[in-house]
């Protein structure tokens, strides 16, 4: 079953309270002053059951132009909206304000109530009423609404705009309940014995008792103990549906209209919004760069300024892609609508679509940036995806199921055909932006060619030093994806821990290769006594760092085995003392250092690295101070050797 809310707007004393009650025999003006002034102030709610059996929620609205920060907080989330006319004024200035700023939010159906008909003079008065509403309408989302003349007082006509309600909500599409949690705040009260309740329209998911719950702008977490749904206690309220939640360990004072409640990690504030700003026709003045207006979005409002980013100036009827930069944070999804009003003094002057609510501070007349917003505005839901995408590098699929705002099954469809016009690749449990991997591959290759070029006889750079070429915020995980990816592309070329170009072969010059031998020569008269790093320099007058190269040839080349930092043995003498422990384990079960070391006629500063050497080979397992044989075939090596 498909849950809507309907939503009334009209000029104020136009007859909207008294035709909510007519319709839900609920009285919406709860306040006294409301009461004793004849006119709502405040938002109104009441239940409307249907002819059909569907309950709907009813948001009523106060018309009076000072009151149009409560209008605003109530509109955003209706489905239907009944825009009221009183048949003796006919159309009044909040009555056009009200029809615009429901235009620009792009509420999806209306119909037009001619209220109070028994005090016109006659039907031909009413031709004129209707007339003239239709002529005003013309243009707008009402210009081909169902319009009724009706009278709260009598009756007339009442049962056709119920009809009329029944047949329009039972044709639209559900609210998303598969979505992650969005509830905007529209009202907080508090009530003894139970704390803190919040109310507001489900924009999108469902809230259950007993879950949790983020906060936001105020960032924290409360448990969910009580939900109503028009009164009535429920386990859950889902998309479409009005719900007053009780929320743990809240203070009222905390919680003001502009909160969102909203699934755990799902939403974010922001300071900056990137939309398409729509310019009324109707609005008094040019809007320059960098002017100071109020944003009205959901139930929240802040002051910001207009950054325009292709013009230097928005005239009234224009549109243009432009950043809102707020002085408050706000809490938005792409996709959401929002209304602009003057500074002062306070008359909306437009609205439009957020197309990210998360960019970075833009600088105006950039042509990426201006393509950015083209792509955004063409409504595709896979987007907005792409561009956090992009924007942060790489992004978990966890968080983009929680924060994207879209149902599970739409967010698949979209990232699958992102991956499959090679937009986005996937990384593990990491979704990476393509055009970013292909500028990495660029910059490993380049820096790459760089070092062997410098360093012509290293076998290749180390993991870590090539990681640092790359951006910091580039994940781990995206970078081992980004090497192997090059080395199954036959690219990049793995030796251990350290990365080549693919076909790199060090080279030595003529004498080069003769302190090569000269090199060798040193370690194979060492044997199982080889000399340390310091050793080496001393003997062949090489500094420190030409003779780590020189090491890192011949290990590469099978000439060496490196053990560690500062020592190295000759691979001749390596395979003897691999021969020697064999021999040793057809002997003995275990083996200790200081035997090992008697075998060799070695050294313990040497017998302890090689053995460590052996370790990490898996031939060898530590137990104590004693080893033990491991992934070594025993009975097949040794003598061979």
């Amino acid at each position: 079953m498909s849950h809507v809310i309907i939503g009334t707007a009209g000029h104020v004393d136009h007859g909207k309270t008294a035709l909510i009650k007519a319709l839900t025999g609920e009285e919406t003006d709860r306040l006294q002053e409301e009461k004793d002034r004849g006119i709502s102030i405040e938002l109104g709610f009441a239940p409307f059951r249907l002819p059909s059996g569907r309950l709907a929620g009813v948001v009523d609205v106060p018309g009076h132009e000072r009151f149009i920060h409560n209008m605003l907080a109530g509109i955003g989330g209706i489905d239907l909206v009944l825009l009221v006319v009183d048949v003796t004024e006919g159309v009044m200035p909040q009555t056009r304000e009200h029809v615009e700023i429901m235009d620009l939010l792009q509420v999806a159906r209306g119909i037009v109530v001619l209220a109070k008909a028994d005090l016109a003079e006659d039907e031909d008065w009413l031709d004129l009423v209707e007339e003239e509403v239709s002529e005003a309408l013309t243009g707008t989302f009402l210009q081909d609404a169902p319009l009724f003349r009706v009278s709260a007082h009598t009756g007339r006509g009442m049962d056709q705009l119920l009809t009329a309600i029944d047949d329009l909500t039972g044709e639209m599409a559900p609210r998303d309940d598969r979505a992650p949690l969005r509830m905007p705040v529209d009202r907080v009260f508090s009530i003894a014995g139970f704390g803190t309740i919040v109310t507001g329209t489900l924009l999108a998911g469902k809230v259950t008792q007993g879950m949790t719950v983020d906060v936001l702008p105020l960032k924290r977490s409360a448990r969910v103990r009580q939900i109503q749904v028009h009164g009535d206690v429920v386990n859950e309220a889902v998309a479409g549906q009005r719900a007053a939640v009780n929320l743990s360990g809240m203070e009222k004072e905390a919680l003001p209209r502009g909160s969102v409640v909203a699934a755990p990690d799902s939403l974010d504030t922001t300071y900056m919004l990137d939309t398409k700003l729509k310019l009324l026709s109707s609005a008094p003045r040019i809007v320059k760069n960098l002017t100071r207006v109020h944003v009205y979005l959901g139930t929240g409002r802040a002051v910001g300024r207009i950054a325009l980013l292709d013009r230097d100036e928005l005239k009234p009827g224009d549109e243009a892609p432009v950043q809102l930069r707020l002085e408050k944070q706000l809490v938005a999804q792409s996709g959401d609508r929002f209304i602009v009003r003057s500074f002062s003094p306070m008359t909306t002057i437009g609205g439009g679509l957020v197309l990210d609510a998360g960019p970075v501070k833009h600088k105006r007349f950039k042509k990426e940036v201006l393509s950015k917003f083209k792509e955004l505005e063409k409504g595709d839901p896979a987007a907005p995806v792409l561009q956090r995408i992009r924007r942060e590098y790489a992004v978990a699929g966890k968080v983009l199921e929680k924060q994207a705002g879209l149902a599970p099954e739409l967010l698949k469809s979209s990232l699958e055909r992102l991956q499959e016009e090679g937009k986005v690749h996937k990384a593990g449990d990491l979704w990476v932006d393509a055009v970013a991997a292909r500028q990495w591959e660029e910059q490993l290759i380049s820096s790459l060619e760089d070092f062997h070029r410098d360093n012509h006889l290293a076998v290749g750079r180390s993991r870590a030093e090539l990681r640092s070429v790359l951006p910091k915020e580039v994940p781990p995980k995206v970078y081992d994806w980004l090497v192997q990816g090059m080395v199954e592309k036959g690219l990049l070329t793995l030796h251990g821990d350290l990365i080549a170009l693919t076909g790199h072969r060090p080279t030595p010059s003529e004498d080069e290769q003769k302190q090569l031998e000269q090199l060798a020569k040193l370690y194979q008269q060492g044997g199982f006594k080889p000399p340390t790093i310091k050793d080496a320099a001393e003997s062949t007058k090489l500094n420190t760092a030409k003779l780590e190269k020189y090491l890192e040839y011949l290990a590469w080349q099978g000439t060496l085995v490196r053990l560690d930092d500062q020592l190295a043995m000759h691979a001749d003498h390596f395979a003897l003392a691999k021969a020697e422990l064999c021999r040793h384990f057809r002997e003995k079960k275990t083996l200790a250092a200081g035997e090992f070391r008697e075998r060799l006629g070695s050294t313990r500063k040497f017998v302890v690295p090689l053995l460590e050497n052996f370790d990490r080979l898996k031939w060898t397992r530590r137990m104590g101070d004693e080893r033990v044989p491991w992934r070594l075939d025993i009975e097949n090596c040794g003598e061979e050797e």
